[in-house]
């Protein structure tokens, strides 16, 4: 990731459906409708805290109304997932796997968890401020020097708070790749420098702090920052950092140059107008995302 990196993981950790999101694929960056897809279930907390909660099994209930009613609006395949908290609960699918083979969708299979990835370069972030390594309140340019220069945003002029909040003003590089990309099936591979230009050639969304603007550019900095800092790669950070660190088992960082998801999966559907067909993605270069 350079921030928003296609990853995959089970479904309990799964990037929520759009027809026409503009992930971040990874970040997050522009997946326009990755279906079949994941939903982030509800959990049903320990009761013990003092809150009431549903009981699982009404929440049960409740997810698998909600994904059959996705399916029902055209989504090829849903996968969801109900946990207790304490390591029980019960996956659900609906709609079809493999609209050429009509298979099911696979339970609990493998999806691509796009911009959620950039929870995880935050936590990165945040764990080298705890270590005294990072400052949020120091400007970008105390870390990558020269980096951030262009009519969408000045180093200079933006903290690294201001990058994790989405406040920098430094606007997307989604918009101006996207066409790119899709044109080349999505086999283009991009560097993050080449996405960092992208998005600081367009005009600033504002000034540094003024209003909240979604921006897979911030977070591709973001990860060019850890990597700056720790002098290893942002793939071993996080891995090393959160992954391992609290046993995501099914959870990977794709080598490099890898576009497929290991073990059983659904196919990935992008439709990218409303009403338009559905075109196979499961297979991508993911550095759209922020990789190297």
């Amino acid at each position: 990731m350079t921030g928003p990196r296609l990853m995959t993981s089970r479904s309990r950790t799964t990037s929520p459906p759009g027809r026409r999101s503009r992930s971040l694929l990874a970040g997050g960056t522009a997946l326009a409708a990755l279906v079949t897809t994941g939903l982030l279930a509800p959990t049903a907390a320990d009761a013990t805290a003092g809150h009431h909660h549903p009981h699982p099994v009404a929440a049960d209930a409740v997810v698998q109304q909600g994904i059959d009613g996705l399916a029902q609006e055209g989504f090829p395949g849903v996968l969801a997932a109900v946990s207790d908290g304490h390591g029980g609960g019960l996956d659900h699918v609906a709609g079809v796997g493999d609209l050429a083979t009509g298979a099911p969708v696979p339970v609990n299979g493998q999806v691509r968890i796009a911009s959620n990835t950039k929870t995880f370069t935050a936590t990165v972030v945040l764990q080298l401020v705890a270590e005294h390594r990072v400052s949020l309140d120091r400007t970008v340019e105390t870390y990558l020097p020269g980096l951030v220069r262009g009519p969408g945003g000045d180093g200079r002029q933006i903290t690294v708070r201001q990058l994790l909040q989405h406040t920098s003003g430094i606007p997307d590089y989604d918009d101006v790749l996207y066409p790119e990309w899709l044109a080349s099936g999505f086999t283009r591979h991009y560097t993050p420098q080449e996405l960092v230009a992208a998005g600081l050639g367009r005009p600033a969304v504002g000034a540094p702090g003024a209003q909240f603007s979604y921006s897979n550019t911030e977070y591709a900095i973001a990860g060019l920052l850890v990597e700056e800092v720790t002098g290893h790669s942002i793939a071993s950070e996080i891995t090393s950092r959160v992954i391992d660190r609290v046993g995501l088992k099914d959870t990977w960082w794709p080598a490099d140059g890898d576009r497929t998801i290991r073990g059983p999966h659904p196919r990935n559907y992008l439709q990218d107008t409303a009403g338009g067909p559905w075109t196979d993605v499961t297979e991508m270069d993911p550095s759209m995302g922020g990789e190297e």
